[in-house]
């Protein structure tokens, strides 16, 4: 009988960060339309090799000037981008924040997946 290999995190994903990124948007037009929401959301793997949810980084963004919003995004996403209370940030600035957090990560997991890839050879 063969005897299969455990699954580890980097043989799952073949070395590669597994990193989910969430979006919340005014409509489907990239040029017209506004980012509302962005989200990167890092997978864990449990002992059992299921995926679980693990840290979650979110901004809330500012529609830029002259965006377009249609209402039934909107009303599908509930999201209310005039809320006085709603700590949004400019676009690129959520971008930059979201994609520092993605390279710190990949940063942090370098070392493993280089041990994988010398050790899975």
């Amino acid at each position: 009988m063969t005897q299969i290999a455990p699954i580890t995190f980097a043989t799952r994903f073949r070395g590669f960060l597994p990193v989910v990124i969430d979006v919340e948007t005014g409509g489907f037009n990239s040029q017209t339309d506004a980012l509302l929401e962005i989200a990167a959301v890092f997978l864990e793997m449990r002992s059992d090799g299921t995926l679980a949810r693990g840290e979650t980084i979110r901004y809330h963004v500012a529609p830029f000037a002259g965006s377009n919003m249609e209402p039934a995004s909107l009303a599908v996403n509930g999201i209310d981008p005039h809320h006085p209370l709603r700590p949004a940030i400019p676009e690129e600035d959520a971008l930059q924040r979201i994609f520092r957090e993605v390279r710190n990560a990949i940063r942090a997991a370098s070392p493993l997946l280089r041990e994988w890839i010398t050790t899975a050879a």
